[in-house]
C-alpha cells in the first residue's frame, strides 16, 4: 500500500487596504468643506438670540460689592453681545444704527466708569485709614513698651538704695535693741555711756528712717510724673484712634448698589433700537420697480 503525502493548500490572501498618505487626507477633507453649502442666516433667530442676551444682561444682578469687576465683565459682554448681532446681520447694521447703539454704549459706560471710580476712591479711603490706624496702635504699642521700661528702670534704681537702707535699719534697730537689754557696766552707769550708745542708735536709726521715706516718696513723685507725661502722650494718640474708628464707620456705611436700573434701561434701548431695524421695510431699488 502506497502513501501518498497531502498536498497543503494556500492561504487566501487579504486585501491590502493601505491608507492615503496624510497630505492626501487632508487636501479631501478641505475640499470636501470647500464644497459646502453656506447655511443662510435667519434673521429671526438672530434677533431672537440677541434679544434673550440682552434681556439676560439686563436683569443680571451682582452680589456684595465692590462691583467694579462685574462691571467691568458686564461691559465686555454686552459690546460681544452688539459685535456678534452686527457681523452676523451686516445688512441692518446701518450707519443710523450703529450711531445710535454706540451712543447708548457709550452712555451706559460713562454711568458704569463713574461708578468704578468712586468705588475705587472709597476703597482707596478705606485703605488708607486702615494703614493709619495700623501706624496708630503701633505708636500706641511702642509708647507703653517705652512706660513700661521708664517705670521699671526707675524703681529698679530707686529700690536698689531703698533695700540698702531698710538693711541698715534693721541693723541699726537690733543693734538699739541688744543695747537696751544689755547691763550696763560699772563706768557705764557711773558717766552714763550705755545711755549715750543708746541715744546715738536711736538717733542713726531715726535719720536712716526718713531717708527711707524720702527715698519712697521721691520715686513714688517719680513715678506719677512718669505716668503724667505717659497720659500726656497717648491721649492723641487714643482720640486720633477713636477718630479713625469713626471714619472707617462712616465710609463702610457708605451704600453701593450694582447699578441694576442703569443696566436694565441700556439693554432695554439697545432691544428697541434692534427692533426698530427689523420693523422697517426693506427699501426696494428702482430696477425691482421698473421689473
Amino acid at each position: 500500500m502506497s502513501y501518498e503525502p497531502r498536498s497543503r493548500g494556500m492561504r487566501p490572501r487579504r486585501v491590502s487596504t493601505k491608507k492615503p498618505p496624510s497630505k492626501e487626507r487632508r487636501e479631501a477633507e478641505e475640499d470636501k468643506f470647500a464644497y459646502q453649502e453656506s447655511v443662510a442666516v435667519n434673521p429671526q433667530e438672530v434677533s431672537a438670540r440677541a434679544m434673550n442676551a440682552l434681556d439676560h444682561l439686563g436683569n443680571q444682578r451682582f452680589g456684595m460689592p465692590p462691583f467694579s469687576e462685574h462691571f467691568r465683565r458686564w461691559m465686555v459682554d454686552l459690546q460681544s453681545v452688539l459685535d456678534d448681532f452686527k457681523s452676523t446681520m451686516p445688512a441692518v447694521s446701518n450707519e443710523h444704527f450703529n450711531a445710535s447703539v454706540e451712543q447708548l454704549m457709550a452712555s451706559v459706560k460713562d454711568e458704569l466708569n463713574a461708578r468704578i471710580a468712586a468705588e475705587e476712591a472709597l476703597s482707596s479711603k478705606i485703605t488708607e485709614i486702615l494703614k493709619q490706624q495700623t501706624d496708630n496702635e503701633r505708636e500706641l504699642a511702642e509708647l507703653d513698651s517705652e512706660q513700661r521700661t521708664k517705670v521699671h528702670e526707675a524703681k529698679r534704681v530707686t529700690e536698689k538704695s531703698l533695700e540698702r537702707l531698710r538693711g541698715e535699719i534693721d541693723d541699726l534697730d537690733e543693734q538699739r535693741l541688744r543695747l537696751l537689754k544689755q547691763k550696763p557696766k560699772f563706768l557705764e552707769r557711773l558717766f552714763g555711756g550705755n545711755k549715750s550708745k543708746v541715744e546715738d542708735s536711736s538717733r542713726s536709726l531715726h535719720s536712716k528712717e526718713k531717708d527711707l521715706k524720702s527715698g519712697e516718696a521721691s520715686l513714688k513723685k517719680r513715678i506719677d510724673a512718669l505716668r503724667l507725661d505717659y497720659r500726656d502722650r497717648r491721649r492723641p494718640l487714643t482720640e486720633h484712634q477713636a477718630e479713625l474708628r469713626e471714619r472707617l464707620t462712616k465710609l463702610r456705611s457708605t451704600t453701593m448698589d450694582d447699578a441694576l436700573e442703569i443696566r436694565k434701561a441700556a439693554c432695554e434701548q439697545i432691544r428697541r433700537t434692534i427692533s426698530t431695524v427689523f420693523s422697517q421695510p426693506t427699501p426696494t431699488t428702482d430696477e425691482g420697480k421698473e421689473q
